[in-house]
């Protein structure tokens, strides 16, 4: 599903285009290279690919995945779709050794199996990134200049990328900010008020026209507003609005 030039949504659990607990993921169309931003949770990645190949995409030529972070909606389905064409994986340090060999522990899994979100039986399937982002870092796809951002809260090195295209500036916030400028802060190993109130200032100033997240509402205009909001959301004497994850099978 297209939402705007270069940008489609390939996958959402929550909106039943794939499987019901994927998070967001996103297809950026960088001309002579393509990217998955994030990649579902794995447990079945043919809605995934069937909806990339109805936006005229082959699945095999997709070159790259750009990783949020190691939780499992978004990065279950990375070995599975790195076994059919091959995309290399970029990813923060952390998150990456997470990817690689983190315990359900350290992935949240075990509170996250316990709170229904995912099935008592889901299995990460690990898989080694192939090549790990710092933040800062400017990474040339095509015709797309992306920046990485990292900024822990959700994560203990959650990324953002934002991307220049077509004239708008684009950020792919994984779970660390969503619509109206609520954050992704929850009751797991890693994710830490702390750390959001240290690093959430870097998303400040960035003049983010387009806004997409991985779960719920984006933002097609006005999308530095909603980060705008979290930031000052994080400097008020109480804890923010954090959101409450989506239950698909419920």
């Amino acid at each position: 599903m297209r939402l705007i030039e270069g940008v489609h949504l390939v996958g959402s659990g929550e909106m039943r285009l794939s499987e019901a607990h994927d998070g967001h993921v996103y297809l950026l169309d960088c001309g002579s290279e393509l990217a998955l931003v994030d990649c579902g949770a794995g447990l079945d990645i043919r809605p995934l690919l069937a909806n990339l190949r109805a936006d005229g995409f082959d699945p095999v030529d997709i070159g790259y995945i750009l990783l949020t972070h190691a939780h499992a909606d978004h990065a279950g389905g990375c070995r599975a779709l790195k076994e059919i064409g091959g995309a290399e994986v970029l990813c923060s340090a952390y998150e990456g050794r997470l990817l690689a060999e983190g315990s359900d522990e350290e992935l949240g899994l075990n509170v996250a199996r316990r709170a229904g979100i995912y099935p008592p039986d889901y299995v990460y399937r690990h898989v080694t990134p192939d090549r790990i982002v710092e933040h800062g870092q400017l990474l040339t796809l095509g015709r797309c200049e992306v920046q990485v951002l990292i900024v822990p809260g959700h994560s203990p090195a959650a990324a953002c990328f934002l991307v220049t295209l077509g004239g708008r500036r684009i950020l792919f916030s994984g779970d660390t900010v969503f619509h109206r400028g609520t954050i992704g802060l929850g009751n797991w190993a890693g994710s830490s008020l702390g750390a959001y109130r240290r690093f959430i200032g870097r998303l400040s100033g960035l003049g983010v026209d387009v806004l997409l997240p991985g779960h719920f509402m984006w933002a097609l205009a006005g999308g530095q507003e909603h980060l705008d909001a979290a930031v000052r959301n994080l400097e008020e004497a109480w804890v923010p609005p954090a959101w409450q994850h989506y239950h698909p099978h419920r």
